[in-house]
């Protein structure tokens, strides 16, 4: 009896930790021989080719969200090269670092 009494709260404490799990966050950067606008233009391109959700973009990023999952490219003119920065956070473990992997691929 002790046992059962103990083994139902212990599982319900790990599920209630598994729903208070915080988004995973990944990022990333390199260096770019694009323009600004290129590489802005790319990020909008690959986000829509991923349908990651709603797009929004300024002169140096473009943002990506929906219910699980956002993402930023960012395109920063640093003297005389560009570095992109690329960061997801998701809810999904696996499809956030899946996502990462493919605009980081495509901003290459």
């Amino acid at each position: 009896m002790f046992a059962k009494s103990f083994l139902l709260p212990a599982a319900l404490l790990g599920a209630s930790q598994a729903a208070l799990a915080t988004p995973n966050m990944y990022w990333d950067h390199m260096q770019s021989a694009l323009s600004q606008a290129e590489c802005v233009s790319r990020g909008e391109s690959l986000m829509t080719a991923q349908t990651t959700g709603k797009i929004s973009k300024d002169a140096d990023s473009v943002r990506s969200w929906n219910d699980k999952t956002l993402a930023v490219i960012e395109c920063i003119r640093m003297g005389d090269h560009m570095t992109v920065m690329v960061l997801v956070g998701s809810d999904d473990a696996a499809a956030g670092s899946k996502l990462l992997d493919s605009l980081k691929k495509g901003m290459q």
